[in-house]
């Protein structure tokens, strides 16, 4: 059993945006440096003592304390009491997510998903610096407070941000060290205004695997964006871990740091190209699929399981939603259910139909099962919004011939695969 979850602050409605800039520190110290890694090593302290408390409450009791209750009985605690108060219960919240996370697998049926674990005593953790615990100072520079037990009450840190990054009004500092260069970032939190389209075109999106995103336009364009790049990608990179010894070995760790880098690269570079693509047909809103529940609806097997577990469909909503605010376009969720079934000519739902994976044939027309439930998506966001619905007479074509847009590595830079675009198949 497990208590409600740590309080979230409710967000005004003021049409705001948050982003988070990495910005690296410069000029460091000696003595600077050495503060900073006490820091973070008192962090991985910190979490590693939670995490025993909770094992210990949850094999005596069989419930896993939450995060209010961690707070009460860990506040007195001399590693709790070694970081600001903020940043001590910023610690206990994300391993408090982290259960969570875990607990939420394990029920769907995630029969690999373990707890999480402990770290190693030489990583240093991140340290998170809240509300009146940091102050922004001029010259790119920031002001971080410590508690009474440092020989200092603060430590001063210049930074260097990433061209064309003006930041707004700062929310949260992040302090994280990167052992695979030694520096220390500053992951910077901060909010900016934005200013959202009122009329525009919709875009309807489709998530997937096969076809990791199938669209349609309000102006009738539709396409597709098949997955088997990154599908590739998880297949090549899953064979490779399998041949390491140990998980923990430098070859494994080296793989998982190529797999997120490469990974992370696709999602970025597919959402901007969904931005671009917006932009260019004048999209005011662009529909998503909810996705909640998914994972619990049927199960597809083993292997069908895990890769619906390990697909980023939370990961590119969330790419698309801030990049898409930048550009003025709205990104809202809408409930997918039947959207899949239901006939686009007709409008009467048919299980039936989809006779292959992809296919949807009925009414006499045969189109893609993909597309099909994205125009569903569209045709349930202008009902509900009372807008005027499209013709159905002209659906039949844009969702039989979408068109193919394929992602090529450009495997000549000297990132290697690293670097990639998207291009519309011939």
């Amino acid at each position: 059993m497990i208590e409600l979850a740590r309080k979230k602050k409710s967000s005004n409605n003021a049409p705001m945006q948050t982003f988070t800039a990495r910005a690296k520190v410069v000029n460091l110290s000696d003595r600077d440096a050495l503060l900073l890694g006490l820091l973070g090593f008192v962090a991985t302290k910190l979490w590693n003592v939670a995490n025993h408390h909770r094992r210990i409450v949850w094999n005596e009791t069989g419930k896993i304390p939450g995060f209010a209750e961690q707070c009460r009985e860990l506040k007195n605690n001399r590693w709790y009491r070694l970081l600001p108060s903020q940043s001590s219960q910023e610690i206990l919240g994300e391993q408090d997510d982290s259960y969570r996370s875990w607990f939420s697998h394990r029920k769907n049926g995630d029969k690999k998903a373990h707890p999480p674990g402990f770290r190693k005593k030489d990583t240093l953790s991140t340290v998170t610096f809240k509300q009146n615990a940091f102050e922004m100072l001029p010259d790119n520079r920031v002001r971080l407070k410590l508690p009474k037990t440092y020989g200092t009450r603060e430590i001063v840190l210049e930074y260097q941000l990433p061209p064309d990054v003006t930041l707004g009004k700062v929310q949260q500092v992040k302090l994280v060290y990167e052992p695979r260069t030694g520096n220390w970032y500053l992951h910077i939190t901060y909010r900016v205004s934005v200013k959202y389209k009122e009329t525009g075109n919709v875009m309807a999106l489709d998530l997937g695997i096969v076809n990791i995103v199938a669209g349609l336009i309000s102006d009738g364009f539709s396409f597709i964006v098949p997955g088997g790049e990154l599908l590739a990608l998880d297949r090549y990179f899953q064979k490779e871990k399998a041949r390491c010894t140990r998980s923990t070995s430098r070859r494994c760790i080296e793989l998982n740091t190529r797999w997120g880098r490469q990974r992370n690269h696709y999602l970025h570079v597919l959402s901007r190209w969904l931005v671009n693509l917006a932009i260019a047909h004048n999209v005011s809103v662009i529909l998503v699929g909810e996705l909640k529940g998914i994972r619990a609806d049927k199960d597809w097997g083993d292997a069908g399981n895990q890769k619906l577990h390990a697909w980023p469909f939370s990961k590119i909503i969330s790419l698309l939603t801030y990049k898409a605010a930048l550009a003025g376009i709205r990104v809202v969720k809408v409930p997918e259910k039947s959207t899949s079934t239901t006939c686009p000519v007709c409008g009467r739902r048919v299980k039936k139909a989809r006779v292959h994976r992809g296919l949807f044939v009925h009414c006499g027309v045969a189109l893609n099962a993909d597309l099909v439930g994205a125009h569903n998506i569209l045709q349930r966001y202008l009902r509900e919004a009372g807008l005027a619905l499209p013709d159905r007479s002209g659906v039949v074509g844009a969702l039989a011939r979408p068109a193919v847009n394929l992602f090529v590595w450009r495997k000549a830079t000297p990132l290697g695969r690293e670097q990639g675009t998207f291009r519309q198949a011939a």
